[in-house]
């Protein structure tokens, strides 16, 4: 019999159905899904997905990814960010399966996105995801006010950035009124502190030539691509959950708080301690450690 790799490649979809059914193996239940969403059935592929989740599970990096595609094929958005939950809530198994999960909640915004801009949503159903508390309605919500008339949602997006839960989403917020160059001054929570703000005369981050000589520096020092790749999406979480305060540290200070939180997250094992390079630089192993501490509490809630 030819493997199902093999009928696959020929697109003899419906003998990979056929021989897949009722498998309780993980890797025949993947083809039998990749079969159905290729014949156009997404409906089925989602109930295999359904019926044999946990042994789906045996592969948590692959089953999201295809699960959350499905559901956004189907335009079932609701259902997408609901599965992200449970998924969010499952306990740690890699960094691997942790970049997949990062990388959902942008596919499901995106993937909405497309959908809205073929379906329009109208102002009355994009005023009431702005004024929902889940972040996965109000962060695509956020995305589609860039395209329309920013002054007929500033009620909504004002008390986003002072009541939201979240200190990432209302930083978005106030980002996107920095990119509208809203002339006004407003209220901003600023990680629990009440501020006053003009987003007309604030910089946006990552604009500059400071944060691209410090992204190069950073790159020569770690070297190491995946750390150094992964350093850079802490330092820019990091940027959008502290704005618009300025990122007024000691470089050296933030390249070893960065490689050490990227080398645990990535479970890398440095040759050398914190102790060891933070004496060869000069640098105050305290601050260091105080600085993780900041950035993964930024993390911890982003």
């Amino acid at each position: 019999m030819d493997s199902l790799k093999s009928l696959m490649d020929r697109k003899d979809y419906d003998l990979v159905i056929k021989l897949t059914e009722g498998s309780q193996d993980m890797n025949y239940l993947f083809y039998r899904i990749s079969a159905f969403l290729a014949s156009g059935r997404g409906e089925e592929a989602l109930k295999t997905i359904k019926d044999n989740r946990r042994i789906l599970e045996g592969d948590l990096g692959l089953l999201m990814k295809i699960h959350i595609e499905i559901l956004c094929l189907l335009n079932n958005f609701d259902e997408a960010y609901k599965e992200l939950k449970y998924y969010e809530n499952l306990p740690y198994v890699s960094q691997q399966v942790e970049e997949v999960l990062r990388d959902l909640p942008k596919l499901i915004r995106e993937e909405e996105k497309k959908s809205v801009s073929s379906h329009e949503l109208n102002n009355d159903a994009l005023h009431e995801r702005l004024q929902s508390d889940d972040q996965n309605l109000v962060l695509p919500a956020l995305d589609m006010v860039r395209d329309r008339d920013v002054n007929m949602f500033l009620a909504d997006i004002q008390r986003i950035m002072v009541k939201f839960p979240k200190q990432s989403i209302r930083s978005f917020a106030l980002l996107l009124l920095v990119q509208k160059h809203i002339d006004k001054e407003m209220d901003f929570n600023h990680i629990g502190k009440p501020i006053k703000i003009n987003p007309s005369k604030l910089e946006p981050p990552f604009i500059g030539s400071e944060f691209n000589d410090f992204v190069r520096e950073l790159q020569n020092e770690l070297r190491n691509p995946a750390v150094s790749q992964d350093a850079i999406q802490i330092l820019s979480s990091y940027i959008i959950y502290t704005y618009p305060e300025k990122l007024e540290i000691n470089y050296a200070v933030l390249i070893e708080a960065l490689r050490e939180i990227s080398e645990e997250y990535l479970q890398i094992t440095n040759d050398k301690s914190l102790s060891e390079r933070c004496l060869e630089k000069g640098v105050s192993e305290e601050d260091v450690k105080e600085l993780i501490q900041r950035i993964k509490e930024s993390l911890n809630d982003f």
